[in-house]
Parts: structure tokens; C-alpha cells; sequence
């Protein structure tokens, strides 16, 4: 479905009036009047017929859109007329097909889920790494490598001598964060270098970590995403695939589309080898959570299957639930 993937800040120009473009975007900053800031926003995005998700917070904005090359530039200029938006860093992408079918701005306690509301990572957040200077800082026997993503994510692929923290979600990242700052000093790491997909969980980790009292604290700029687009592969410090969250399920260092694919009852991703194993049923179950599913669930997920069958007999796209990271 992909066509074209850019981490530049230009727009890309479709290569026919027919493609859409979908934006990735996020900042920290402290917002207020932020039911004003939503009325604003929802206004702009009727406007420009935009779809996706926009999550608010006093922390800042995050989300993804999708529009036409038109209309992503009415509402990329509005964003960025507004001062705190100015300098917004955004990921764009080219698809034949509208990816999204819906537009929804929320506000949230947080525009990534932490559990701690008290972070902020426009204050306190570490110190950016540029991808071309990552390999370097990773390299120093006194850094400690944190891969800040989940279990699901860092089971395909991650930094070579990275830490773990073997979370299944982000929220469990602060009951880690607590135990490495409780250590006694002679066993606390000198720095951290932390990363993550696309640079906001790392981000806000960061600004985690200093309040804990850590004070070399830096975080991938850009994400592993950046850092596979601006290093050469003969020089890359990766072993494995990256899991992104789109169709392609994970991407090597080209940002082609990897081995993996994704089962769509536990959400786990799936090698060649796991997908020829009796456990795995297309849309129903693999090996990760054959045992581990209720025949209320199997019932909904064959039925679902069913209903995604039947949309490609149409030759329609089965709509189905959306989510943002």
C-alpha cells in the first residue's frame, strides 16, 4: 500500500491526484486552554477533510493524519503558523489508499500513556542524539543502551547490547525506570542512551530518568526510523527488523518491508516459521495464544475474519479498528 516513506519536513508530492498523504507528528510542549485547542483543531481538520487520530494533553500533541497533498499543506501551514507548532518535526508518508476512515481529536491526560502525568518532557526531557552520531555514544563501555519499546517490538529487533525492560506496554516502564535509579551507586549506569521507534517514548523516558536523578541522559533523535534512514547499512549498530505500526508490520534498514507479519488476535508478530506451525489460523490464532484465547474471543475473531473475506470478495477494505501509539 505504501508507495514513498519521508522523515523530511517538506511535504512529498503524490505521483497522481489520486494519492494521499499521511502524516506522523508529535511535540512536547505545555499546552492550556486545551478545549479551546481542540475546537481549533477539529475546526482545521474539517477543513481539510483530514482522517486519523489527534490525541491533546497539557504535555503536548501526537497523532497521525491522512489527506489529500492540497489539503496536508492547508493544515501542516495552519499548525505551523501557531508559535508553540512551529518547529514541529513530521514523518510523511504516500498511499494509494486513504489509510483511515474516520477523524478523531481527543484529549487525553497524555499523548503517550506513561502513568505519570507529572513529566514533562519539554522541561526536563535528555539531551537529542543525531542518527549519525548514535553508533558512537552506544559504543562507550560506560553507557548503558535502554530500549524503551515493548516485548512484542523488541522480540524482532533492537540495538546490539541494548537493555530490555521486557514491558507489554509502556505503562510498566516506570516500576522499571524505579528499580535501575534504586540501585546502589557503585551499580547505576554513568549514562543512558535511550531509543524507540519514532522518538516520543525515548523522549519521555528521558525526561523519566532525570527526574530520577540520572543526569547523562540522552535519547535517538528521530527514532530507530531516523537513524535507518541517515546510516548506511554497512554501518549499522541494529541486528534484526524494527516493528512499525502499519501494514508492513516491521521494516529492515532499507525500510522495506520485513518477514514479519501480524496476528491479528494477540497482535503479535509472526516469523515464516511460525506462520507454517498448525497453531496459526490466519485472523484466529498462532502459536503466542492458541491456549491462551476464550470461545468468546475465537467466536469474534471468526467472525471478523469472515467479515474480512467477504470484504475482499467485494473488492472493498474490511474497516476495522484503528489505534494510535
Amino acid at each position: 500500500m505504501t508507495d514513498k516513506r519521508t522523515m523530511l519536513n517538506e511535504i512529498p508530492q503524490p505521483d497522481n491526484d489520486t494519492d494521499f498523504v499521511v502524516a506522523a507528528l508529535y511535540k512536547f510542549v505545555v499546552l492550556e486552554d486545551l478545549h479551546d485547542f481542540q475546537a481549533q483543531l477539529r475546526a482545521i481538520c474539517t477543513q481539510s477533510e483530514m482522517m486519523g487520530t489527534l490525541l491533546i494533553a497539557t504535555e503536548g500533541l501526537n497523532g497521525t493524519v491522512s489527506a489529500s497533498y492540497e489539503n496536508m499543506t492547508r493544515f501542516v501551514t495552519w499548525l505551523r503558523a501557531l508559535p508553540q507548532f512551529d518547529d514541529i518535526a513530521i514523518k510523511y508518508a504516500l498511499y494509494k489508499q486513504r489509510p483511515f476512515h474516520r477523524m478523531k481529536v481527543r484529549l487525553k491526560k497524555e499523548i503517550v500513556t506513561m502513568g505519570c502525568e507529572d513529566i514533562y518532557p519539554s522541561q526536563n526531557a535528555g539531551t537529542y542524539v543525531e542518527p549519525q552520531d548514535w553508533n558512537k555514544l552506544i559504543s562507550d563501555p560506560d553507557v548503558m543502551v535502554v530500549d524503551t519499546r515493548n516485548n512484542y517490538e523488541t522480540a524482532i529487533g533492537t540495538f546490539k547490547g541494548a537493555v530490555d525492560p521486557e514491558t507489554t506496554n509502556f505503562r510498566e516502564f516506570p516500576d522499571w525506570a524505579e528499580k535501575l535509579a534504586n540501585l546502589p551507586a557503585d551499580e547505576k549506569p554513568k549514562k543512558l542512551a535511550m531509543f524507540c521507534t519514532g522518538g516520543i517514548r525515548c523522549e519521555k523516558s528521558t525526561a523519566l530518568m532525570r527526574q530520577h536523578g540520572f543526569d547523562d541522559v540522552y535519547h535517538l533523535k528521530g527514532g530507530i526510523l531516523k537513524y535507518f534512514e541517515d546510516v548506511p547499512a554497512e554501518e549499522s549498530l541494529w541486528e534484526g527488523e524494527c516493528f512499525v505500526f502499519d501494514s508492513r508490520v516491521s521494516v529492515d534498514h532499507n525500510l522495506q518491508k520485513g518477514d514479519y507479519e501480524l496476528c491479528f488476535a494477540c497482535r503479535m508478530p509472526l516469523t515464516p516459521d511460525e506462520r507454517e506451525q498448525e497453531s496459526y489460523l490466519p485472523g484466529l490464532s498462532c502459536p503466542h495464544c492458541v491456549n491462551s484465547k476464550t470461545d468468546a474471543q475465537k467466536a469474534r475473531y471468526e467472525m471478523r475474519q469472515k467479515q474480512v473475506a467477504l470484504a475482499k470478495k467485494r473488492g472493498e477494505k474490511h474497516i476495522g479498528k484503528t489505534t494510535t501509539d
